[in-house]
């Protein structure tokens, strides 16, 4: 039995930017060149692999569009399976070991939830978020009692690194504040 795919962390975010807009491999590399959208390369020798291997396996398909005086383009958009693994990605449970290790991969799901799930699931991320940051705080906050007994390199690390979670906490009250001031979408 052939082993079935699962897109890469790549594959989600052209799956999140074909969700929002179709577009041509041109229009992702120039939206992968011009926007924030984590640390991939637009390089065509990233991008149009990974578009082939959506279409591949039925995430995503396309069309040739004929312009005048301009050469055809093939413009790929989201298909019903590639909706349901981009949604199934979006609403995958967080982890406390996210914030650490994961942090940008947490931030592009928020960023393509906007065109595929409700605002009450948005919510229940951002409060998951939240609980997880907590949670990880408390976690660096325990390792402050050896800080003394530390090197000053390792004691101002943590003390960075407990400043980012407090400032994850505090983005997340206020997108928090934000969504419930949103009349939630029946789902």
């Amino acid at each position: 039995m052939a082993k079935q795919y699962t897109p890469t962390l790549l594959g989600y975010v052209l799956l999140g930017m074909l969700n929002q807009l179709p577009r041509s491999g041109y229009d992702v590399r120039m939206e992968m060149e011009n926007a924030s959208v984590g640390h991939f390369s637009s390089s065509p020798g990233s991008i149009y692999p990974a578009l082939q291997s959506l279409k591949k396996n039925e995430f995503i398909d396309s069309e040739v569009v004929h312009r005048s005086r301009l050469k055809p383009r093939e413009v790929f958009h989201v298909t019903e399976k590639g909706r349901k693994a981009l949604r199934a990605w979006l609403c995958r449970r967080l982890a406390v070991s996210d914030l650490r290790d994961n942090l940008g991969e947490l931030m592009l799901r928020f960023r393509y939830m906007e065109d595929t799930v409700s605002s009450v699931e948005t919510l229940r991320f951002l409060t998951d978020f939240r609980r997880k940051a907590k949670a990880y705080a408390n976690i660096l906050n325990a390792q402050t009692r050896v800080q003394d007994e530390s090197s000053p390199h390792f004691a101002l690390s943590l003390q960075r690194e407990i400043s980012m979670v407090r400032m994850h906490i505090d983005w997340a009250v206020e997108a928090i504040e934000a969504f419930e001031a949103i009349k939630p979408e029946e789902s």
